[in-house]
């Protein structure tokens, strides 16, 4: 059961300076990151912030942290070559959270930076805020259900919400702490996150109970953890404000059972046109596509090559160290640009997060997790394709094995052999059954390494009750969960937890199940040996007595014949229903209903 708000806040405060925990050490190491400015120094600049605002520092120190705030740089449009990448779309709130608050700090000083006073930089902050929130509103997260982002958004919102004088701005930030924790809720299985995800590290995938979000899920839904003042994620476990309305409380404990339908995002192609109808932030600049396009991660891409070449020229960023690979390419001209990426076949073209339509089902002995035909045959990065979890630490998940010739000075280059896949899948799935395609004929491109002609499932069978593999197919038992795969090759046991699949052209089958479903583990195998799985041309398709699925690479997926719609709405969900791009929702729990109205700026939780 789901503490309340004041409980969290009594369990979970924000440590005073000299407690032990927050030391002149922890202090000063945080000064040090912010005027390094290195990878993720606006979370260190996010920390330090919360120290000045709710511990009493020494003079010293605290002037020393005034400096490092008002030398810092926020934005990618203030001068400066560092290891930041303030573009990206968690990076762009926590940079604005940042910015909005030293102004707010600092009103009338200059920030040595760029010259502007902070009043200056409250007002831009502000106004990127507004608009970043209203995207998230309407469009949903491009970093789709990422165990790692949406718990550094949530952290900054909650540090905003706590200190930000402006109340509209506070309750719109509400707004998206409210839909982030829902997308947590419905996608969620015995507090683990482990749903497809739009960015995912390879340790959060197999060991879900590290990631960050970990003790985000716990603090919202379950009992608050300790905090951990060298990790932003204890600015949202320290909250002041914010409480977690009790209808996504109960959705996420409450009901074990759910079939969740799920938009987030949008297609890089069809950016343009969203924004300049958008009803709140109409707009059409370049500068405005380009905030939303690399937020998604869309840099090298042909619908915005043109764009990104010339904020590269304009904002001076051909020095940036993450933007490297691209600087001796933005001084072509535009035709010749554009043909010349559509002959590098760039794999960072893979980065671009375009829209997830993903599809969750979950018992309380299995959860199955997709994202629906995403780009298939095309590169991939850090996307999350698709996860089966059982109870326990199961936790299953298939790739094809990625190789980057890009070095990366602040974490390894992705994708590779776990994080993302070399080659997109065409994936799709209907209820708890899951189909995957892999063609990996598909042309090479710039920057990519040797090109591994399998694919792999992480398949931890140590960990299992009890296992079973055949030739080409395997199949595990945890507690009264059961999963399956069936494979149109055969599969080799490379590990204690790896099988691998090889060839140019392969699929395979996912089905999950219970016991409640099967009388025993004995008889969910003899179902499974009733299923035959062929591969002929394109089209992959599962037979067994109770039905029939196709799946053909890049066209129609079928059941029984009948074609599965694969283009959700916004929310499909026991609970909630709304379309895409809204402009309000209602989430509705088993004792409370909660109204976001984002026109009027109404949020109402109340009792049924």
């Amino acid at each position: 059961m789901a503490v309340s708000s004041a409980d969290q806040r009594r369990l979970a405060p924000w440590p005073r300076f000299g407690s032990g925990a927050l030391e002149t050490v922890h202090v000063r190491r945080l000064i040090d990151v912010v005027n390094a400015r290195l990878y993720s120094a606006d979370h260190r600049a996010l920390l330090l912030l919360k120290c000045m605002m709710s511990s009493e520092l020494p003079a010293h120190l605290y002037d020393q942290a005034a400096e490092a705030i008002l030398g810092f740089r926020y934005s990618m449009l203030e001068s400066g070559s560092d290891s930041m990448t303030l573009w990206t779309e968690s990076h762009q709130v926590t940079a604005a959270v940042a910015e909005y608050l030293a102004g707010q700090l600092y009103p009338t000083r200059i920030f040595s930076n760029d010259g502007r006073s902070g009043a200056r930089h409250q007002r831009a902050a502000q106004a990127q805020l507004t608009i970043w929130l209203s995207d998230r509103f309407r469009f949903g997260f491009s970093e789709w259900l990422s165990s790692t982002y949406y718990a550094y958004d949530l952290a900054a919102l909650a540090l905003l919400v706590d200190h930000a004088a402006d109340e509209a701005l506070v309750e719109r930030a509400t707004m998206v702490m409210d839909i982030a924790l829902l997308d947590l809720a419905l996608h969620s299985f015995n507090g683990r996150v482990v749903p497809s995800m739009g960015r995912a590290y390879t340790e959060q995938i197999m060991h879900p109970e590290t990631a960050e979000i970990a003790p985000i899920w716990a603090s919202a839904f379950g009992q608050a953890p300790d905090i951990d003042v060298d990790k932003v994620t204890s600015l949202f476990l320290a909250r002041e404000r914010y409480e977690v309305p009790a209808a996504i409380c109960e959705l996420a404990t409450c009901q074990p059972e759910r079939r969740v339908l799920s938009s987030h995002g949008l297609d890089v192609e069809e950016v343009r046109d969203e924004l300049r109808r958008h009803p709140f932030h109409p707009r059409s600049q370049s500068l405005d596509l380009i905030r939303f396009w690399w937020g998604q991660q869309a840099v090298t891409t042909p619908e915005t090559i043109v764009d990104s070449a010339r904020a590269m020229r304009v904002f001076d960023l051909q020095n940036s160290r993450i933007l490297a690979p691209m600087r001796r390419y933005i001084k072509l001209p535009n035709p010749v640009l554009i043909s010349t990426l559509r002959t590098m076949n760039p794999i960072t073209s893979g980065k671009a997060l375009n829209r997830a339509n993903v599809q969750t089902i979950r018992t309380s002995n299995y959860q199955l997790s997709s994202v629906q035909r995403y780009r298939p045959g095309g590169f991939g990065d850090q996307q999350h394709i698709w996860h089966a979890s059982l109870p326990g630490d199961i936790e299953v998940f298939g790739t094809h094995p990625g190789s980057s010739q890009l070095n990366l000075e602040n974490r390894p280059a992705t994708p590779s052999n776990w994080e993302g896949n070399g080659i997109n899948p065409d994936v799709a799935q209907h209820h708890n059954v899951l189909l995957a395609q892999y063609n990996l004929h598909e042309r090479r491109g710039r920057f990519e390494g040797p090109r591994q002609e399998l694919v792999h499932i992480h398949f931890p069978f140590v960990q299992f009750d009890q296992t079973r593999l055949g030739a080409g197919w395997a199949a595990g038992r945890r507690g009264r969960g059961y999963i399956g795969i069936l494979g149109t090759h055969t599969f080799e046991l490379i590990s204690e937890t790896e099988i691998v699949q090889r060839g140019q052209h392969t699929g395979y089958a996912v089905l999950v199940g219970d016991e409640e479903e099967h009388i025993s583990f004995a008889a969910f195998l003899e179902q499974l040996k009733q299923y035959r799985l062929r591969l002929i041309g394109d089209r992959l398709t599962l037979t067994s007595p109770f039905g029939r699925f196709d799946l053909t690479w890049g066209k129609d997926f079928k059941v029984n014949g009948q074609i599965i719609d694969c283009d959700y709405p916004r929310y499909d969900a026991p609970g909630v229903q709304v379309p895409r791009n809204p402009s309000e929702m209602t989430v509705t729990g088993t004792k409370h209903r909660l109204r976001l109205d984002w026109a009027s700026g109404v949020r109402e939780s109340t009792a049924l």
